[in-house]
């Protein structure tokens, strides 16, 4: 989807019942997920101004949002694997993204990592694989590589589709997005940050709230990182997705996307709610806290993800109001509050 530099779109205000947190250590994370990228990191990057720019977008710090309340060892993990999953984000929408593909990657049975070579990340890739396994339950790391196989097959679909120029519906689109954001990967990584390991028949309770989170994250993503995938000619978007079939315009998308983030919110936190009434299990409870701190966590970063707004942005607290879109940065200028919008039907 193309559009004019400076072309702007109404905000509305977004529910955020789902609490917001931040890990208390994020100072430390910070730090010390900086001096993992520079030892780690430093192959991925033509020179170290453009290691040193990355790491100052301070994307990895997500982690920090999504995962407030876990162990502070499984804090640095996630932060870590974020920096590193950002950047094979990156390199799926470069324009040589039809030679690459992720679902040519080995299964990772035996205990190594399932990753392709290549990019100067197979020492990032050996750390993180390492320390995870050891971290892990051996019952959640066989489900945390079942979650990165899933992860991986996704984006290899996501990739194929880009080298083709295809666009799926919408709603298949979105069924991918849940799996190409890799957070079913990261739950794994909070459930053993917080000492759980959830026994099947708890995971299929907890499925639907799982369910709902997930579709929250992704649209809520693909509504905030737009101007950056717009800018990188990327149509995996379900704002783009939108308007290549069915014509709709930006702001009908957005007024769309974000009755949908409501909605799923609405329908995770009605879940967790009856899971809290009719479950005495304290791990599900756990679980459920949990995935509501990562939809409303998730959702606060995408407001201040430079990533996602610039590399020099600072957000100044507008959460509805006039976003304007340019090469280099979203601006969010204040505004008059829009009444909510019903329409939810993906």
């Amino acid at each position: 989807m193309q559009f004019g530099d400076g072309e702007s779109f109404v905000l509305p205000v977004l529910s955020t019942r789902a609490p917001a947190r931040v890990h208390p250590d994020l100072p430390t994370l910070e730090y010390v997920s900086a001096q993992w990228a520079r030892r780690f990191l430093a192959q991925a990057f033509e020179d170290a101004g453009d290691l040193d720019s990355y790491i100052r977008q301070q994307s990895g710090l997500w982690g920090c949002y999504v995962a407030p309340t876990v162990d502070v060892e499984m804090a640095a993990l996630i932060v870590e694997w974020t920096y590193v999953l950002f950047l094979v984000d990156d390199a799926l929408i470069s324009s040589d993204a039809a030679d690459t593909s992720a679902s040519t990657a080995a299964s990772g049975v035996d205990g190594s990592h399932p990753f392709p070579a290549g990019g100067g990340l197979e020492d990032a890739w050996g750390d993180l694989w390492g320390r995870t396994r050891r971290s892990l339950d051996p019952v959640l790391f066989h489900r945390l590589q079942q979650a990165l196989k899933l992860y991986l097959d996704h984006a290899g679909s996501e990739n194929s589709d880009r080298a083709l120029g295809q666009v799926p519906p919408p709603a298949q689109l979105l069924r991918r997005r849940t799996q190409t954001l890799a957070i079913e990967f990261y739950l794994v990584l909070i459930e053993a940050g917080l000492g759980l390991c959830l026994p099947a028949a708890s995971l299929a309770d907890v499925a639907p709230a799982t369910q709902y989170a997930l579709e929250h994250i992704a649209l809520t993503n693909d509504l905030f990182s737009f101007r950056k995938e717009s800018y990188q000619h990327d149509d995996l978007n379900l704002i783009a997705c939108y308007h290549h079939h069915h014509g709709w315009s930006l702001q009908r998308t957005v007024n769309h996307l974000c009755a949908a983030i409501d909605h799923a919110e609405h329908r995770l936190l009605a879940t967790c709610d009856h899971l809290h009434n009719t479950c005495d299990q304290p791990a599900v409870g756990a679980y459920l806290d949990a995935l509501c701190h990562l939809v409303g966590g998730n959702q606060h970063w995408n407001y201040i993800a430079a990533r996602y707004h610039g590399e020099n942005h600072r957000w100044n607290g507008v959460r509805s109001g006039t976003v304007t879109l340019h090469p280099d940065r979203t601006v969010f200028a204040a505004g008059p509050a829009l009444p909510p919008i019903n329409e939810v039907t993906l």
